[in-house]
C-alpha cells in the first residue's frame, strides 16, 4: 500500500476511534466513520479494513508495537527481588507512556473502555493478549507476579484481574476526558503510579471468604 493509502487508513482510524469512544462500538456506522474522515466513498472502511471487527482489531493493535517494545525493555531490567508493584509497573507504565505521546484530543482510552463493555471486545483483548508476539514475556511476568500471590485462590485472582481491567480502563477513560475538556493537565505517569499502587493493593489483599469470584468473561489486564 502506498503513502496515500496509509494516510487514508490513519485518518479513518482516527475517525473510528473518536466515534467508537463517543457512541460505543455498535453506535457508529461505517458511513459515519467515512464521513468524519472526509471520505466521499462510504465503502472506504470496507476497502481499507474489511469488516467492522477487522477495523476494531486494527485500532487495538495500533500502538501495541510501541508498548510491547517498552515492556520488553522493562522486563529485561528486572532483578530476582522485584516485588508485585515493580512487576505490575512493567504491565502498566508502557501503556501510560504511550498515552502521554498521543496528540490532543486523544480518544484511545475511551475507545478501549467502550470496547471492554462490548462482549466481543473483551474476548478480542484476551485473544490479542495471547498472541505469539507477546505471550512469552508477558506470560513470564504474570508467572512472577503469581509467585507473590500463592495463597490466593485462582478464581479470586481471575476476579481481581477482571476488576483491575475495568478499573484501569475506567480511570484512564475518565482522565482522558478531563484532559480533553481542559479540566486537568496531562500527567499520565502520575495516573500510572495511581493505577499500579491500587492494583498491587487489590491483588495482594487478604481473602476473607472462600467463594467464587463473579467473573463473567475471561479476565484481561491491559
Amino acid at each position: 500500500m502506498g503513502q496515500r493509502g496509509e494516510n487514508a487508513r490513519a485518518v479513518l482510524m482516527d475517525a473510528a476511534e473518536e466515534l467508537f469512544a463517543r457512541h460505543g462500538i455498535e453506535g457508529a456506522s461505517s458511513r459515519q466513520i467515512a464521513e468524519l474522515a472526509g471520505q466521499s466513498n462510504h465503502s472506504a472502511v470496507r476497502y481499507h479494513f474489511g469488516t467492522r471487527d477487522d477495523l476494531v482489531r486494527a485500532l487495538v493493535l495500533r500502538h501495541r508495537s510501541v508498548t510491547h517494545t517498552r515492556q520488553a525493555e522493562m522486563i529485561a531490567g528486572l532483578n530476582d527481588a522485584a516485588d508485585v508493584r515493580t512487576l505490575l509497573a512493567c504491565r502498566v507504565m508502557p501503556w501510560m507512556e504511550m498515552m502521554a505521546t498521543l496528540p490532543a484530543p486523544s480518544w484511545h482510552a475511551r475507545f478501549l473502555a467502550q470496547l471492554y463493555l462490548w462482549p466481543q471486545g473483551r474476548n478480542l483483548l484476551v485473544e490479542i493478549g495471547r498472541s505469539a508476539d507477546v505471550v512469552a514475556p508477558v506470560g513470564d511476568l504474570d508467572a512472577r507476579i503469581a509467585t507473590h500471590l500463592h495463597g490466593i485462590p485462582p478464581t479470586v485472582l481471575r476476579g481481581r484481574a477482571d476488576i483491575l481491567g475495568h478499573m484501569m480502563l475506567g480511570v484512564c477513560a475518565a482522565y482522558e476526558g478531563d484532559v480533553d475538556s481542559g479540566a486537568k493537565q496531562p500527567n499520565w505517569i502520575g495516573v500510572g503510579n495511581f493505577v499500579i499502587d491500587s492494583s498491587a493493593g487489590m491483588l495482594t489483599a487478604p481473602v476473607t471468604h472462600q467463594s467464587d469470584a463473579p467473573v463473567s468473561a475471561p479476565a484481561t489486564f491491559i
